[in-house]
Parts: structure tokens; C-alpha cells; sequence
């Protein structure tokens, strides 16, 4: 059996919550595909070129912030590339909306509530982040 297949074939347990690589491909398959339809998120998500791909990635990035082993390589740097996209805390409110009903959709209620607050907090991170990146991008922008 390969590497990535044995990764995927194991849970991951967070707080006494399991989930399956398959729980999380399931959610994040479900929630882009929404996202692709909505009108609102749909704007800034343009800049993806493939999201077969996108998906994979992501699914990849909460199996492993979840504590799976990593089966591809991959580094994410999520701050520039949600700056230049035109994140934006209201765009954060609707993609936690959104995520967080598809959560409840896919999901066991514990597996839900634990997800929604991991990324409640993430968000959070993010935007403060993206508004320290901002107005250091700004400041370079002014003095040059």
C-alpha cells in the first residue's frame, strides 16, 4: 500500500472527535463546490485555475492541521495569497457561513462543533493578519 493511501485510510482524533480523511474530503469537496455557485465568494475565488486541485490542497492542509501525516508536498502561505484575492472580514463572515452549514450537513454534530471552532479561530488569525499585511503592503506602497 503507498504512503497515501495509508494516510488516508486512518482517522485522526482531536479533543476525543474522530475524523476520517473522508469526512474531510467530503466537507471540502461539498463547501467549494458552494462556493463556486456563490455569488459573493464566488468574486474573490476567481483566481483559482483548478479546483480539482484546490480542493485536494486544502483537504491535505486540514488533514494535517487536524494532526494526519502529510502524504504530498505542499506549503501554504495563506496570508498573501487571501490579500491579493480581496479578503476581507466580510468575505470571512460569508465563508464561515457557508462552512460552517456544510459542516453541519456532512458531519456528526461533535465533529461539526469542534471544526466550526477551529475555524472560527482561523479566521480570526487570518484576519488580523491580513489586516497587519495590508498596512504593511500600503506603507511600502506609500514610501515607494
Amino acid at each position: 500500500m503507498g504512503e497515501k493511501s495509508i494516510a488516508m485510510s486512518k482517522t485522526v482524533e482531536i479533543n476525543g472527535v474522530l475524523f476520517s480523511h473522508s469526512d474531510i474530503s467530503t466537507v471540502i469537496d461539498h463547501f467549494y463546490g458552494r462556493v463556486q455557485r456563490d455569488p459573493i465568494l464566488q468574486v474573490p475565488f476567481k483566481s483559482v485555475e483548478d479546483w480539482p486541485e484546490h480542493v485536494k490542497n486544502i483537504t491535505h492542509f486540514w488533514w494535517i492541521k487536524f494532526g494526519g501525516s502529510a502524504y504530498m508536498f505542499s506549503q501554504y502561505n495563506p496570508v498573501p495569497k487571501h490579500f491579493f484575492a480581496g479578503f476581507s472580514r466580510d468575505l470571512l463572515k460569508r465563508w464561515l457561513l457557508i462552512f460552517h452549514e456544510t459542516l453541519h450537513a456532512h458531519l456528526t454534530s461533535d465533529q461539526a462543533a469542534l471544526w466550526i471552532a477551529i475555524s472560527t479561530s482561523m479566521g480570526e488569525s487570518l484576519a488580523i493578519k491580513n489586516d497587519h499585511y495590508k498596512m504593511i503592503h500600503e506603507s511600502q506602497i506609500g514610501s515607494g
